[in-house]
């Protein structure tokens, strides 16, 4: 059942797709329409996918187009279910004057900005090919909410803005990459939001209770607020208390893998 309370409706009418995951306690999510464009370097390609796994839960079907956006052969990011899922919490979590760091394919850009309880919109992103092949395959220009959505061509990790309500940052080609807390850490010194996220942060809070002795099966509540102080991010997340159980469910995901990364 697609949860929409929330979203302005002529957003939700111009949108390519709305993916939903209605197992979570998290907002469904508009996605642009899309077409194919081939850049210099960068393309966004279509592709039908049958089933995927997600990133709170396992393998599922896909009643949606897939779209890959692709680099040297290797997909940066796509609208399968562990994609989407991912980022469905801190959708949630948005409001007032959002700082979206990582454009990619606009999914959060698009959702973000047709909550109601959203301002404006601003999203940084170092590549300038990627912007300009975003306004074609995402049809941003027509967007009914184009008016709340600033692009700024910039390096997240030295982007500075105050007045902002939440930040969210997405720059990272993999999960459990050892440089994602620095860098968040970075970005919210620039960026002093008193509420933020990061993709794949429940991964992260999960992996280093473990290393202050905390099973698996035992991580809760408290153990987000302790990631949370020992690292100094006002993250998101607590606001609903299913939250540490679906970051146990992920952290122990078998399409996500359990290694660290440099």
């Amino acid at each position: 059942m697609a949860r929409l309370d929330g979203y302005e409706q002529d957003a939700l009418a111009a949108a390519g797709t709305v993916i939903e995951a209605d197992f979570l306690p998290y907002p469904s999510m508009p996605t642009p329409r899309y077409q194919a464009v081939q850049g210099p370097n960068w393309h966004l390609r279509e592709a039908m996918i049958i089933a995927s796994p997600g990133y709170f839960s396992g393998p599922r079907m896909l009643t949606w187009m897939n779209y890959l956006l692709v680099r040297d052969g290797e997909t940066w990011m796509s609208l399968v279910p562990g994609e989407v899922e991912s980022q469905m919490p801190h959708l949630a979590a948005a409001h007032g004057t959002v700082v979206i760091c990582g454009l990619g394919m606009g999914v959060m850009a698009y959702a973000v900005s047709a909550r109601q309880q959203v301002e404006h919109v601003v999203v940084v992103e170092r590549d300038r090919e990627v912007i300009d092949m975003f306004r074609q395959f995402s049809g941003f220009d027509s967007w009914p909410q184009r008016h709340k959505v600033e692009i700024v061509e910039s390096d997240a990790l030295t982007y500075a803005r105050d007045g902002v309500d939440f930040l969210y940052a997405d720059i990272w080609p993999y999960y459990r990459m050892d440089r994602m807390i620095d860098d968040m850490r970075r970005m919210h010194a620039n960026i002093p939001a008193p509420l933020c996220g990061y993709w794949g942060q429940e991964l992260d809070m999960v992996d280093w209770a473990a290393t202050q002795g905390t099973a698996r099966d035992d991580f809760g509540a408290e153990h987000v607020r302790a990631f949370m102080k020992h690292h100094g991010l006002p993250l998101t997340g607590l606001e609903n208390p299913d939250y540490p159980a679906l970051c146990r469910q992920a952290a122990v995901n078998p399409a996500i893998g359990a290694n660290r990364r440099q």
